[in-house]
């Protein structure tokens, strides 16, 4: 069981790598040569039980602060 849940963390580390690694790449603000962003796009999907909660949580906070100013 536990060899399941490891295969799954990691699939789902992956997707989130190549995911955020798409969006880092289309992003044209950002330097590709920024040793910051770099660590943070291979650290931050070992780390997607976090992060991925708090991510979409600041998105939805971002389009609900949208919505109620365009009213």
């Amino acid at each position: 069981m536990s060899a399941s849940i490891a295969v799954w963390y990691w699939t789902i580390s992956l997707m989130v790598f190549i995911y955020w690694f798409m969006l880092f790449y289309l992003d044209r603000s950002t330097p590709k040569t920024d040793l910051i962003s770099w660590s943070f796009l291979l650290i931050a999907p070992l780390l997607w039980p976090i992060v991925l909660p708090v991510s979409s949580w600041e998105l939805s906070r971002n389009r609900l602060k949208n919505i109620y100013l365009k009213s």
